[in-house]
């Protein structure tokens, strides 16, 4: 795991457990108090002429009971809402933190403005008018982040130096791309990504990460393999940056970034490549796949797909008719007297009559070349048509160094002549007597 990555999901562990902690003893404290009190004024109680007893350990049992439900009280509270929260603080980026912090100020700066006005109300005691002072702040301190925080756009350019990561400029020609499970599992982008030919940014949406992360966690080996290798893949290009600038600076800027700022509209929708495909078609961008089904959906609703697949297709060599090479002949075709060889990309090329060479490398000349939707298919002919066979060979040939009876009537092989009087059919071999 990248040193970065690491420093900062401890920093943000230690966080979560800060604020586990302070809630716990926070309502631990209050329960002590009011369980303290409740047994001082247990003694006062009359209940059908009833009195309480005044026992002197009633307030500090009371206390410590009370106390500790209130810690088990706020540790629930904690689970459950602070600290699902505080994960979600944490993926905002600095602008939109600061932004809230601003909007919250002055929404609580406007409600005080409004509370001071409420001196009294008739019918209504003084605990509950602090109570609906209290709503009143709250109401305004909302009301005051939902208002900054939909002028962030506007906010960023008054103050660009709120933005942690500056935008990069449209007229620069960097369409945001969004990358679906495939592509992050399958793992090429990364080295793609490194050689600079992809331009940023590129964004993983928080509901692709989720998927990602739940294949990791299946409980098939390869699956999880997968997911695992998916989650390497996002750890290393996480790393990756890239240089603009930005009011005549440069500026190292993040490649990839996790995209959790998401529309209703879009997270509605359940199936996670009908989610990828509407949230390219809001934000105006592309979808980084390999997938032949989210491409051919994509093209349909109109959003434009990098299909990693056709890239490579697109850089396999050109080859044309009547160009020589040399191909190893791998295995026989499906044809009679076909062989099949392979281009070292794994393009096949169907040899006419190299099924008498597989094995060996020949020189071959090509002949037509057919593109198909599974890729190319190449056909080529020998370039020296001369059959190599097997010499067939009789009983004996190794005693009398004499091979099989042939056709042709002289033949050298090895060097020596074959008598023809000394061959006989059959495989049998006589030798004649000499005077």
């Amino acid at each position: 795991m990248p040193i970065g990555i690491a420093a900062r999901r401890g920093s943000f562990m230690n966080t979560q457990r800060l604020v586990w902690g302070a809630t716990v003893l926070l309502f631990a404290i209050v329960g002590a108090i009011l369980g303290y009190y409740a047994g001082i004024a247990y003694p006062k109680l009359n209940i059908n002429g009833v009195r309480g007893a005044n026992l002197p350990y009633v307030p500090p049992i009371l206390s410590i009971g009370l106390g500790i439900v209130a810690a088990r009280l706020g540790s629930l509270l904690a689970d459950r809402c602070l600290l699902p929260a505080v994960h979600r603080l944490d993926e905002l980026s600095v602008a939109d933190r600061i932004l809230g912090v601003a909007g919250a100020l002055l929404g609580l700066v406007f409600g005080v403005l409004i509370t001071v006005s409420i001196t009294n109300i008739p019918n209504v005691n003084g605990v509950l008018l602090i109570v609906i002072k209290f709503c009143i702040l709250a109401v305004c301190a909302t009301l005051g982040m939902a208002i900054i925080g939909g002028m962030r756009g506007e906010m960023l350019r008054v103050f660009p130096r709120l933005s942690a990561e500056p935008e990069v400029p449209i007229g620069m020609g960097a369409m945001p791309k969004f990358l679906d499970t495939n592509i992050i599992i399958d793992g090429r982008l990364s080295e793609i990504c490194k050689t600079g030919f992809i331009e940023g940014p590129l964004y993983v949406p928080q509901f692709v990460l989720e998927e990602v992360q739940y294949v990791a966690d299946s409980s098939d080996d390869l699956r999880r393999a997968r997911g695992r290798r998916g989650l390497d893949v996002l750890n290393e290009m996480k790393e990756l940056t890239v240089t603009r600038h930005i009011d005549g600076e440069p500026v190292a800027i993040a490649l990839v970034h996790v995209l959790s700022d998401i529309s209703p509209a879009v997270q509605k929708i359940k199936a996670v490549d009908s989610k990828l495909v509407a949230l390219a078609r809001e934000k105006d961008g592309a979808i980084i796949t390999n997938d032949f089904n989210l491409n051919k959906v994509a093209e349909l609703q109109g959003v434009r797909v990098l299909n990693l697949n056709e890239l490579a297709q697109a850089m396999k060599p050109v080859v044309l008719p009547g160009e020589e090479m040399k191909v190893t002949i791998v295995k026989e075709g499906k044809e009679a007297g076909q062989g099949i060889g392979y281009l070292e990309d794994g393009t096949m090329i169907v040899v006419g009559d190299g099924a008498d060479y597989v094995g060996e490398t020949c020189s071959i000349t090509i002949s037509s070349v057919y593109q198909t939707v599974a890729g190319k298919m190449i056909f080529a002919e020998l370039k020296d048509k001369t059959p190599i066979k097997p010499q067939q060979r009789g009983t004996g040939d190794d005693l009398f160094n004499e091979s099989a009876n042939e056709p042709s009537g002289n033949n050298q092989r090895g060097g020596q002549n074959r008598d023809d009087n000394n061959h006989r059919s059959g495989g049998g071999m006589r030798r004649k007597s000499r005077s």
